[in-house]
């Protein structure tokens, strides 16, 4: 297990009520899982699909400025002090 520092933006942000929070996680997967159970419901309903538990469609995950899909998507293994940010999709115009 790792202790991470997960960072919400916009909308996750005011999901959750926070800017920021500690969670112990091996890998992605398992954060988000922390998190719904952190969170409960407020988190799930906005951040994660409902069938397979992974983020909704266009929400993006980045761990130390990285996006999951250019690491090991949901099985990307966490390390200590590692930063994970949330962000839900960004319009524009």
């Amino acid at each position: 297990m790792a202790r991470v520092r997960v960072k919400f933006f916009a909308s996750v942000r005011e999901a959750v009520g926070e800017k920021s929070t500690e969670v112990d996680a091996h890998d992605i997967r398992g954060l988000l899982q922390s998190l719904r159970e952190r969170y409960g419901d407020r988190f799930a309903d906005n951040v994660l699909d409902p069938e397979t538990g992974e983020l909704r469609r266009f929400y993006s995950c980045m761990v130390n400025g990285k996006r999951i899909e250019l690491l090991d998507g949901y099985n990307t293994t966490l390390e200590d002090d590692d930063v994970v940010a949330l962000f839900p999709p960004v319009g524009g115009g």
